[in-house]
């Protein structure tokens, strides 16, 4: 779907897209991070183990928010961006109503599917809508602000989540007394889901602008964008993957390495199934794989041009699994670090949420507007000026986290934990930012798609299951809970150091690849 309508850049409209686009994505991250809080109640409530939190905070949200992620991502480059954007929050907040109602593992777990096939429309959207309404020259400024929401929603989630439960558990300490049984876990995120559907509907009120307008390029326009997304979601389904291959004569070659890496998640699976006995956790985990695997190889067969400037670029290739670690630890420590700051320093979940909340909401939404405005300003003398911000954080970011876990006093540790949100948020937006400088504007969807697809299966999916994982194992040798956590978050911080290591990489490709975009889609045969 093209529009016709080319807005001014910069202009206080394309603020007002933005102020409500960060509205968004405050929702997506409140609903999916208020679960962190209500960990010890959703624990003890259930009977459910560290590791099945990690679940349900990560693995269970985080592959099926990547599997929709990619046909919704096409539909992002080829339908109204501003629809899809409303049609995901209403999904989305109603799932988080729904996980009110939950009473079990399973009926938990199925509504944070929901909430994850909901919230995965919302950012190739909005990244690509983004692109339209401001200039390269504060694009990173830009994507830094709307990021903030991962910050300021997590922060007023853990603050929102901790309040209600309290509120409602001391009301009604006896729960057979509270109206409908319900616990103060389940209010919250009642509480919580209710209001976004009045966002989804404010959505409708952004103008959808002509795509690539910005700088000047023919779109083709896509008459059958649901269908293209349905072919491309019925291709990352396992039996539909392979006979779409056999029909696809050329393809000949790509239907055994299909069989070759089904047969290698399967070896995952397995191996992994009975070393943890966690057989739930590593077949979500290989289907997310897997979707990822397939969606890229129908990218290869069907738009090769795309193909070639996304996935076989070495800059984006490298950031897309640098970056994606950093996530792992963050989203691990997301997770669990409420349920440790409470267990360690004996605090409510009020308190733990207000003040928690409020640091990491500040100091977050603080350290992607620096990290965005000192890689806008480093651009302008290196080319390379984005990484060198995300380096900062790669080497800072470790550090202030494992202090927290060293801190003596309340006070110790609330520096350490402003210090980490600060420094831990560099990176969000300059990602993206140089993901879709990379790229053509027809695959900006695609390119922001990639980033939260590997960060979803790499970072989510296995960050807070790992940490609850180990976690476990330190609790089974006889440490506490707070003791766990700590020394798990801290061992995690290791993958750091490979993060560090692809950048630097990163640095010697990302000149070339990108001064060299259109020259190499159009020796493609790319009309641009």
């Amino acid at each position: 779907m093209n529009s016709e309508f080319k807005p001014k850049l910069d202009s206080p409209y394309s603020f007002y897209v933005l102020s409500l686009l960060l509205v968004v994505y405050i929702f997506n991250f409140l609903d999916r991070q208020i679960i962190a809080i209500l960990a010890p109640d959703i624990q003890a409530d259930l009977g459910i183990s560290l590791s099945d939190l990690g679940f349900l905070y990560g693995t269970a949200f985080a592959i099926f928010y990547a599997i929709m992620g990619i046909p919704l991502a096409k539909l992002a480059d080829s339908w109204n961006r501003t629809k899809l954007i409303s049609i995901g929050v209403g999904l989305w907040s109603l799932m988080t109503a729904a996980s009110g109602l939950a009473r079990g593992f399973v009926g938990l777990a199925v509504c944070r599917v929901g909430v994850g096939v909901g919230e995965s429309s919302a950012s190739p959207a909005a990244y690509s809508l983004l692109a339209d309404y401001f200039s390269e020259k504060v694009k990173t400024t830009v994507y830094s602000i709307y990021a903030s929401g991962i910050y300021i929603g997590g922060g007023i989630g853990i603050f929102l989540g901790g309040w209600i439960a309290d509120s409602w558990n001391n009301a009604y300490p006896l729960r057979e007394l509270a109206p409908f049984d319900l616990a103060g876990w389940q209010v919250a995120f009642i509480s919580v889901g209710l209001p976004g559907l009045l966002v989804a509907l404010l959505v409708l009120t952004i103008k959808e602008p002509q795509r690539g307008h910005t700088e000047e390029i023919a779109i083709k326009k896509v008459d059958k964008p649901f269908k293209e997304a349905g072919i491309l979601l019925a291709g990352i389904i396992p039996i539909v993957s392979i006979l779409n291959l056999i029909k696809n004569k050329s393809a000949s070659k790509e239907i055994y390495i299909q069989i070759l890496f089904k047969l290698g998640i399967l070896g995952l699976i397995a191996f992994m199934g009975f070393l943890t006995s966690d057989w739930l956790q590593w077949s979500a985990f290989g289907l997310g794989m897997y979707a990822l695997f397939s969606w890229i190889q129908n990218v290869k067969i069907k738009d090769p041009v795309s193909y070639e400037i996304v996935f076989k670029s070495k800059t984006m290739v490298l950031i897309m699994i640098a970056f994606p670690l950093f996530s792992f630890v963050g989203y691990a420590t997301s997770a669990f670090l409420p349920t440790y700051f409470m267990e360690t320093f004996d605090v409510s979940k009020t308190i733990a949420g207000r003040n928690l909340g409020l640091q990491s909401a500040i100091a977050g939404f603080l350290g992607l507007l620096f990290g965005g405005l000192l890689a806008d300003y480093l651009r302008k003398f290196f080319i390379n000026g984005r990484i060198i911000v995300g380096i900062i954080s790669v080497i800072t970011a470790p550090i202030s986290l494992i202090l927290q876990f060293q801190a003596n006093s309340i006070l110790e540790f609330y520096i350490y934990h402003i210090t980490w949100s600060f420094v831990s948020t560099f990176y969000v937006g300059l990602c993206v930012a140089t993901a879709v400088d990379l790229v053509l504007p027809r695959m900006r969807g695609m390119a922001s798609a990639f980033f939260i697809l590997m960060a979803s299966v790499v970072g989510l999916a296995l960050g807070p299951y790992t940490a609850g994982k180990v976690a476990d194992v330190f609790v089974m040798q006889g440490s506490t809970t707070a003791e766990a956590l700590g020394l798990s978050l801290s061992v995690l911080c290791v993958v750091f150091i490979l993060s560090l290591i692809l950048l630097l990489i990163a640095m010697k490709y990302l000149p070339n690849e990108e001064s060299g975009k259109y020259e190499r889609a159009r020796a493609l045969g790319e009309i641009c």
